[in-house]
């Protein structure tokens, strides 16, 4: 799992998008006076949630850092998403640790300058969680057509890999869509993908919103990047 960053770059991802992960960690830094004050506004936080959102600036300043861009702050947005430098976009997803399983936890962040994306989405998921009954739920029929074409060694992991992108998705338009409002289309050989968005507007109609990503998985767990290209904004 330490390799996931790497795997990221294996499998076409832009160059232009840096990324930063590891373990959750009690170990952490303080918080920013600007990070405390942003998250005092809401509802008190666990102490494992509290290190999760520690751990994901942590890593959200590192992602800037290979961007040469040192941002000691982060605080969270007014809809809890990360208060991203201007010129920036980004994205965190954090996984708990599961103590049951024996399961370590893990954080990873993703950022880039907005000249190149304009809506950046990361989401990292084990893929155990998703029984077959459930996939209907957020995959649409011809999603769940796709996969059943799949192996069925590969079909857990396949499904869970496009929840993990739609919920990338999701990030990188800033927009809580239903799952079944996002349709995946996967390369089968890259696995890099497009999710053709329906976007409810406020007139009643209907805007259909085009989002590039790519899939990587390793070791019982899946990555999804997603961008948002800058033309579409």
């Amino acid at each position: 799992m330490s390799s996931i960053s790497a795997l990221t770059l294996q499998q076409g991802v832009p160059s232009f998008i840096s990324v930063s992960s590891g373990p959750l960690q009690d170990d952490v830094a303080p918080l920013t006076q600007a990070e405390r004050a942003s998250i005092a506004t809401v509802a008190p936080m666990s102490p494992v949630r509290l290190t999760e959102f520690a751990q994901g600036r942590k890593h959200a300043r590192q992602a800037l850092e290979q961007l040469d861009v040192v941002m000691p702050s982060i605080p969270m947005s007014a809809d809890r998403s990360p208060a991203w430098p201007q010129g920036f976009v980004g994205s965190i997803s954090h996984v708990p640790a599961n103590p049951q399983r024996n399961q370590p936890g893990w954080v990873i962040a993703a950022a880039a300058r907005s000249e190149h994306c304009a809506g950046l989405g990361i989401d990292l998921e084990r893929t155990d969680m998703l029984m077959p009954e459930h996939w209907p739920h957020y995959l649409s029929t011809h999603e769940l057509a796709w996969i059943a074409l799949q192996p069925p060694s590969q079909r857990s992991d396949l499904a869970h890999g496009l929840w993990s992108a739609k919920e990338a998705v999701t990030k990188a338009l800033t927009l809580p869509l239903d799952p079944h409002c996002i349709e995946i289309r996967v390369q089968d050989d890259t696995l890099s993908f497009e999710a053709k968005c329906r976007v409810p507007q406020r007139n009643a109609t209907v805007n259909t919103v085009i989002v590039n990503g790519w899939l990587a998985f390793e070791n019982g767990w899946v990555l999804a990047l997603a961008t948002l290209s800058p033309s579409t904004s």
